[in-house]
């Protein structure tokens, strides 16, 4: 087993130092930020007033790939995994979280250019995300967001194939077992969605978006009981 750095309430991270592959994904991390956050340089004072909205869009998917980031962080803090599976698993993580920049941005500043009143006409509206369209663009998010949480829930499904080698206490796989089934309803909602936008008629296609709303009931539920139940374990071990 590895040695033993650093802890959080479930966990005793089993990770060594920063791995090569932790070194690259950390790059690629950042290269998807700096692709996010690349604009052209305003050519007026109205331009520059208008990055607001675009601060808001960039402010939107830094959270996302933020998340996605500590995800990938936890997991190699926790089990110090740099078996092939596990460096395969992450390349794809890298390898969907670059192509997935751009639509990511384009979808938050659309939608932030939308709610904030930029479109004067809905014919402008229309040049930018036609409706006829709509249904294809989430099914394209849809797909890129079932990618990259579906990936982790592999990887999570194999650190606790090697629970044993690893040695994860009652309390570790429940919460293993916990980050598996996120990424399955990840997975779920997604599917929702883009079923829902390709099922519906053109003009409220949009509406098969709002799956994504059960995101944060459906994690909710899943760590709450994830947790009772770790907590449990926790206790009947004296830990």
């Amino acid at each position: 087993m590895t040695e033993h750095t650093s802890s959080e309430k479930y966990f005793t991270w089993r990770g060594r130092d920063v791995t090569r592959v932790e070194n690259l994904s950390d790059i690629v991390f950042a290269l998807s930020l700096t692709l996010i956050v690349a604009s052209s340089v305003p050519t007026s004072f109205d331009a520059l007033i208008g990055l607001w909205r675009e601060a808001i869009a960039v402010a939107m998917c830094f959270a996302l790939v933020l998340l996605i980031w500590s995800k990938h962080h936890a997991f190699h803090r926790r089990y110090g995994l740099d078996d092939g599976r596990t460096i395969f698993l992450n390349s794809i993580v890298l390898f969907l979280i670059m192509i997935f920049a751009y639509p990511l941005k384009y979808l938050a500043l659309f939608m932030v250019n939308l709610f904030t009143g930029y479109f004067d006409t809905l014919e402008a509206v229309d040049n930018v995300m036609p409706l006829s369209r709509v249904d294809q663009f989430i099914v394209i998010y849809a797909m890129g967001y079932a990618a990259v949480f579906g990936v982790f829930a592999l990887l999570y499904a194999h650190a606790l194939q090697r629970a044993d080698d690893l040695g994860l206490s009652a309390a570790e796989r429940i919460v293993t077992r916990l980050e598996v089934d996120q990424g399955i309803a990840a997975i779920g909602v997604s599917l929702i969605a883009a079923v829902s936008a390709l099922a519906l008629p053109q003009n409220i296609s949009y509406l098969g978006g709002s799956a994504y709303f059960l995101i944060g009931p459906v994690m909710y539920w899943l760590s709450r009981r994830a947790y009772k139940q770790a907590d449990a374990a926790q206790a009947s071990a004296g830990g």
